[in-house]
């Protein structure tokens, strides 16, 4: 009896070590180390910037904690940058994919349906919205966070000739991925690190975080849990038909080429130590200065639009003496923005991801302040 029953303790702990192993197995499945991708940094970094034609779909994840203050008419702008999103996403190309939000009421849903049209679905209210007209300058959505779209970006704004290095690959989404680390090469930028995790063969990023200066941790980290490079079909990127929601509405986007057009006087070559770069493209009068991740914008506020954004920046931000005059500066994680009010003149306001001291610097020497 005693052999048999040794037997039977040494089989069922037979089956509880095989039960543990396999319960562990995912886990270290994750934690195998991910082997070197043979590719230069450089390289990387151009298979990133030339991934925005590959297909794939996916569930992300994104985490924000830029700290901005409270603005009003921008409440949604604040919670998508200031806590997490969680989001689906098809992608089929530039101009035909579809990201769909979470929300405690259900989602939000936005398709993109060709160069000029969006649709965006409320599920919640049963609303569908059609957006027409180019954008060459508008608020953050939550596809922005997509880490394709956002490690694209900031490759982008970061340049080529930013500090770039490898990191150790790392598993994300079932893909062994190879890491990139983009640097300023500027000592002004408040942004010291960008780390971004792609596909090595596609190029397509899978995880980007952002690191700004003096910061332990990333401020900001949006990663796909999920995702498979099959295409979509044509069916998942199409907006439902506009008789199938209970409201329907066809809007156009602001005309922000017209408010800004032709105000102010022209703006110098070079601000604060910085030359001028090209602007954003459709907006003249928006100049930008600087490169890479030390790079900022000014742009001339008119008449009321410049007093309605200073009074809420001035609610919201720190009211600093500038040479003889006042100036509000609001200061985040990745992002300062300071606001120069002229006696006869603009509003200047002058953003980016810069120090707020390159802000006041280049402030003092726009046309009209002193």
């Amino acid at each position: 009896m005693r052999v048999a029953s040794n037997r039977a303790s040494r089989r069922w702990a037979i089956v509880a070590a095989g039960t543990a192993l396999l319960c562990a197995l995912p886990a270290a499945v994750a934690a195998w180390p991910v082997p070197a991708a043979a590719l230069s940094a450089a390289q990387l970094r151009a298979r990133i910037m030339l991934s925005a034609g590959v297909p794939y779909q996916g569930y992300v994840e994104s985490n924000a904690a830029l700290g901005l203050p409270s603005l009003p008419d921008v409440g949604d702008v604040t919670s998508l940058l200031d806590g997490s999103t969680d989001q689906y996403a098809w992608y089929r190309s530039p101009d035909q994919w579809r990201a769909d939000v979470l929300t405690t009421g259900g989602e939000n849903d936005t398709y993109q349906a060709g160069v000029i049209s969006m649709f965006e679905w409320d599920y919640g209210s049963d609303l569908l919205t059609q957006v027409v007209g180019s954008q060459p300058a508008r608020l953050p959505r939550p596809a922005d966070l997509l880490p394709p779209e956002l490690a694209r970006r900031l490759a982008s704004y970061a340049g080529p000739h930013a500090r770039m290095s490898r990191l150790p690959g790392q598993r994300v989404g079932g893909i062994d991925a190879a890491g990139l680390r983009l640097a300023p090469v500027s000592a002004t930028s408040i942004i010291s690190a960008v780390d971004i995790w792609a596909d090595p063969r596609t190029g397509l990023p899978l995880e980007v975080e952002i690191f700004s200066r003096d910061a332990t941790a990333p401020v900001l980290v949006t990663r796909l849990l999920d995702v498979s490079l099959a295409r979509p079909s044509a069916a998942a990127v199409t907006p439902p038909p506009p008789d199938g929601a209970t409201g329907y509405v066809v809007t156009g986007l602001p005309d922000v080429a017209r408010i800004l057009h032709g105000y102010g006087p022209p703006l110098p070559a070079s601000l604060g130590g910085a030359s001028e770069v090209a602007g954003v493209p459709g907006l003249p009068d928006i100049a930008a200065y600087g490169s890479g991740f030390g790079r900022f914008a000014v742009i001339p506020l008119p008449g009321r639009t410049g007093a309605t954004v200073l009074q809420a920046a001035t609610a919201a931000g720190t009211t600093i003496e500038l040479g003889s005059g006042t100036a509000v500066v609001i200061q985040t994680p990745l992002l300062t923005v300071l606001l120069a009010p002229t006696t006869f003149g603009p509003v200047y306001l002058l953003t980016g991801t810069v120090t707020a001291t390159t802000l006041e610097r280049a402030a003092l020497q726009l046309p009209g302040y002193s």
